[in-house]
């Protein structure tokens, strides 16, 4: 039976006593971290401010707030509200060390050495303790590493430092975010850090932000703007391990950086690392006799590196299939669990977690993975590192075969070419569907700059800077600045002042046929611009409805407190001005527009309407009104009086730098592998039993004179007179079949308006938002099927047959 026990008095037990402990722990965390008062919910009702017609996460504001504002709306007027700032910091950080008379730097100090034995390091490797003394003193810096040369302690040492000294804080802007948590996680418990990224959920974001003011992500090409214009930044640390000398030339430019020749570190490939290449008919065969050879079979970690995530899983199956009693342990003695496991994007964060902790242990001998994979990878030990296929860069290859052999030991890369270029035409695939036509650029212009009817004129003291109202031009970087300029001339007098506006991201999508972030790009490029055409804002949502569920006579009574919904009623059209209507919508951002008021406010001012204040106690209660924003869209202040001769003028300016963009790519990727071929065997046998050291320095010397060239145009286009590019055939044995298809194509599709680089498009097996893969893709007569051919020639071809269809 069960035994009682009895005790004098109330006694907590169970539940009731885990409660207890639960209240004390938090009263303890609000004692330090304030607030901590006691408070006494009520069952049903919200516990922040204890009323009953909310839940905590409706409620407009916490209980401890003190209700000090005024009962009606908050006032809408048209003037520029401060970017908020952290919260007890100085607005300028000062340096830590100033500069001698003529400007040299300081000698490195005792604390500095000993911040750096704080992060576990005993001397300074070649290039960081300038860089360091560079950014302790206040001047921005540019420094090119290679991969697994201490990039992270350049900005890890400052931000120690600098931190001691005040509350300042140190913002790392990575592309990637595996590479984000990597550097979050294998920081030193000195330094405290957060990421911020898109695939954190919405509450870890909002928990971060808490503890950071600011929440933007611009693109990279405004990064800069963004920091120095809104944050006040002075002092800009770049960190890559690849660059070319003319790329860090214009990187330099962009962060204001006074670029030294000494802050470029060694040569780019380190000489531990032994390099061969092999054009192998079956690559699949080739790698399995490769890795089962002298060279590779006692390796105990390698990556293997696919272009593509469906060849991650078949290749990683294939060698748990065929080499998992093939293998011997390595110098470490013990044979790891796994063979072999993919890792892509395409997985989940758990499983790719998983995958990366049992390489990372020893319990996964290779990891076969796309180019994500090893970014902030911290494994000295990395004995060999393979390419499937082309890799799309010299910069690509070099960063992925420098995560092999960190610890100086020597360490063996391979990559396998396909023969006739077929790796090529796949990377051609992703540049081409990163660019687009002229009538898509157009139309984004058109939309972009819609005409006004303004009459009133800009005062001239309103920019700083400007001239008779002339807009001002921002300083460029002189390579840009040259590009442009026939266009850099002082712009016209402006009569309109910018107008506030919203471009839908899915209709605009949809309309131009282009990813978000191409039309963003773009966006940036305007930005940009020595005549600053446009002002890029943060995204929003432009679409607002709101309900009433009293009806007219409710919506009528919230209009007189409420001055934005006044005026949407008043703007609506005569025969539906509201009257039986329970409900409104309108576009937010055309309402701003037209009464000069802040969005941030009339936002807040919709919001409000949701919550009314008792007469007698001021306590908050529900209305019942429901206010819904929807529509996200790029936000953005124009001008509407745009002339003709400068929509022109725009718009080839916009797609001048997407074919020069274009054509640079296809130039690099024609140069890698024209580099690769002339170095390679014709198959990996003499590469089984020990490297060619001969041609191993003849790669390393190609590399190494790439990424030390100066200033000069890149190679030339990539179709000439001599013939078709590796990996394509000659337009001429397959016209009268391609026009044949374009012909049967469109015939099956009637009803839709291809343009010719959507046809172009498809037969190159390229998705695009409104022809997307999923949908096309399923009719293998024509999705990828002149894959061979040349893509501009194909746009030519389908330009022809529109003309025809459409007489």
């Amino acid at each position: 039976m069960k035994q009682k026990h009895y005790v004098r008095g109330r006694a907590l037990r169970s539940r009731l006593l885990r409660k207890q402990a639960w209240k004390q722990k938090w009263r303890k965390k609000g004692e330090c971290f304030g607030g901590g008062g006691a408070t006494v919910t009520t069952k049903e009702s919200c516990f922040l401010n204890e009323q009953f017609d909310h839940w905590a996460a409706q409620c407009p504001r916490p209980a401890s707030e003190e209700d000090t504002d005024a009962v009606g709306p908050e006032p809408l007027v048209p003037s520029p509200q401060p970017v908020p700032e952290v919260p007890s910091l100085d607005p300028t950080v000062l340096p830590l060390y100033s500069l001698g008379p003529s400007g040299q730097l300081a000698e490195t100090p005792a604390e500095v050495f000993q911040a750096l034995e704080q992060l576990g390091h005993q001397a300074f490797r070649p290039g960081q303790e300038r860089a360091v003394m560079r950014i302790l003193s206040g001047i921005s810096t540019l420094l090119v590493l290679p991969t697994g040369a201490g990039k992270s302690l350049c900005y890890q040492l400052p931000a120690l430092l600098y931190s001691r000294r005040s509350p300042c804080l140190t913002l790392v802007v990575s592309p990637l975010l595996s590479l984000m948590d990597d550097q979050v996680s294998g920081l030193p418990p000195c330094l405290k850090a957060a990421c911020i990224h898109s695939g954190m959920t919405r509450k870890q974001r909002e928990s971060v932000l808490q503890k950071w003011s600011h929440n933007f992500r611009p693109c990279y090409l405004r990064v800069c703007k963004v920091l120095r214009e809104r944050m006040g930044v002075h002092c800009f640390l770049g960190l890559t391990a690849t660059a070319t000398r003319r790329t860090a030339s214009d990187v330099a430019q962009h962060l204001a950086v006074a670029e030294e020749p000494d802050l470029h570190g060694p040569a780019p490939v380190p000489t531990n690392l032994h390099l061969s290449v092999s054009m192998d008919r079956d690559t699949d065969q080739a790698l399995l006799t490769l890795l089962q050879g002298k060279r590779f079979q006692n390796l105990d970690s390698i990556i293997i590196y696919c272009n593509r995530r469906e060849d991650t899983e078949r290749i990683a199956a294939l060698l748990r299939t065929c080499l998992h009693a093939a293998w011997v342990p390595g110098s470490g003695g013990r044979a790891p669990k796994t063979t072999a496991e993919a890792y892509h994007a395409g997985m989940c964060s758990r499983e790719r977690r998983r995958v990366q902790r049992a390489f990372m242990q020893g319990q996964l001998r290779v990891v076969v993975a796309t180019v994500a994979f090893g970014m902030g990878l911290d494994r000295p030990d990395v004995r060999a590192v393979l390419h499937l296929g082309l890799p799309p860069s010299f910069e690509s290859y070099v960063q992925a075969v420098g995560r092999a052999g960190r610890d100086g030991q020597p360490a063996h890369c391979h990559l396998f070419l396909q023969p006739q270029g077929e790796d090529l035409r796949e990377l051609r695939r992703h540049v081409h569907a990163d660019s687009t036509d002229f009538l898509a650029v157009k139309r984004l212009v058109q939309r972009v700059f819609p005409a006004c009817t303004c009459t009133c004129t800009r005062p001239p003291s309103e920019q700083e800077g400007a001239v008779g109202g002339e807009r001002p031009v921002p300083k460029y970087p002189p390579q840009e600045a040259e590009q442009l300029s026939h266009q850099a001339a002082p712009g016209p007098r402006r009569v309109c002042m910018g107008h506030e506006r919203a471009l839908p991201i899915q209709l605009t999508v949809q309309a131009l046929d282009m990813p978000e972030e191409a039309i963003e790009t773009l966006l940036c490029y305007l930005e940009l611009h020595p005549h600053h055409w446009l002002e890029l804002l943060a995204t929003t949502y432009t679409h607002c409805r709101l309900n009433c569920p009293g009806g007219p006579a409710q919506l009528q009574a919230l209009a007189h407190r409420c001055p934005p919904l006044a005026v949407c009623l008043a703007q609506q059209l005569p025969e539906d001005p509201g009257q039986g209507s329970s409900s409104v919508e309108f576009d937010m951002v055309k309402l701003v527009d037209s009464m000069g008021w802040e969005l941030a406010s009339v936002r807040r001012a919709l919001c409000q309407l949701q919550w009314d204040h008792e007469p007698r106690t001021g306590v908050r209660r529900g209305t019942g009104v429901l206010v819904e924003f929807s529509e996200l869209a790029f936000h953005l202040r124009s001008p509407g009086d745009l002339t003709a001769e400068e929509k022109d003028q725009i718009c080839d300016f916009l797609y001048g730098r997407v074919q020069a963009r274009e054509r640079q790519a296809l130039a690099r990727l024609r140069r890698t592998f024209q580099a690769f071929h002339s170095v390679a065997f014709p198959s990996c046998g003499p590469c089984l039993e020990q490297q060619d050291e001969e041609r191993s320095t003849r790669l390393k010397d190609l590399l190494g004179r790439y990424f030390e060239e100066e200033e000069g145009q890149e190679p030339g286009g990539m179709e000439d007179a001599q013939g078709p590019e590796p990996g394509q055939a000659r337009l001429q044995d397959w016209e009268d079949q391609v026009r044949c298809d374009i012909r049967q194509f469109l015939s099956l599709r009637p009803e839709e308006k291809f343009s010719s680089r959507a046809v172009a498009r498809i037969f190159h097996g390229i998705g695009s938002p409104c022809y997307p893969a999923q949908v096309y893709g399923q009719d293998r007569r024509f999705w990828r099927k002149y894959l061979h051919l040349s893509f501009h020639a194909l746009v030519g071809l389908a330009t022809e047959e529109l003309l025809q269809v459409a007489r």
